[in-house]
């Protein structure tokens, strides 16, 4: 029976042996599976409920550097020498797979291989790494709200890919102008009214909305 993709990820943090890892070693071993498995663990600490404070911005600059090689075709992924060298905290890799039990859960429930024909359709995957483009830029924007919901897209997209699941990949696109529009209003009001303001009426409005 195939690994989980939580199983996969839980493998790979503990052969690293508590050691922090460059992301040159991050394409390495796992950018030999496709741009999928990168993207997912690159995705994972933004998107978690209580996600790892000050990663988004920067993961999220990495992830349009393979957004822009998935859309231009290419089939594995590549990252600039200084980019190679930046190292990622262990810890956060382990907290990221610890804590991850509820977006792992909701994906591992839905993703099978699946309407295999549109997971590989060459345009259909052009729309795929356009809203990675556009879900990462919003992770770059270091205001509250602007990147969670963004990187669970793309964290979406990520497990989709990785199975070959066309079905996931398009619950994906769906659920993508949904986090944009939560990323563009909370911009707005830490825009028009402080960062502040954001943390104390736009995050306990979705709470409330979500039921959480």
């Amino acid at each position: 029976m195939r690994p989980s993709l939580s199983q996969d990820l839980r493998a790979f943090v503990d052969e690293l042996g508590g050691e922090d890892v460059d992301m040159g070693t991050l394409v390495d071993t796992i950018g030999d599976r496709g741009f999928g498995l990168l993207l997912l663990v690159l995705a994972l600490p933004a998107a978690l409920p209580l996600p790892a404070p000050g990663y988004a911005s920067p993961f999220g600059v990495i992830i349009l550097m393979l957004g822009t090689q998935l859309l231009r075709g290419r089939q594995s992924p590549w990252l600039p020498e200084r980019v190679r060298r930046r190292r990622v905290s262990w810890k956060l890799l382990d907290f990221s797979v610890r804590n991850g039990r509820f977006p792992f859960a909701v994906v591992e429930f839905f993703v099978r291989p699946r309407l295999g024909a549109l997971a590989k359709n060459r345009f259909f995957l052009a729309l795929v790494a356009i809203t990675i483009l556009l879900m990462a830029a919003s992770m770059c924007v270091p205001m509250p709200l602007t990147n969670t919901a963004p990187s669970f897209v793309i964290f979406l997209l990520a497990a989709g890919m990785v199975e070959e699941d066309g079905l996931l990949l398009a619950v994906g696109l769906l659920l993508a102008p949904i986090a944009a529009g939560i990323a563009g209003y909370a911009l707005y009001v830490g825009i028009t009214l402080g960062p502040d303001a954001v943390e104390r009426t736009v995050k306990p409005a979705l709470r409330g909305l979500l039921g959480v």
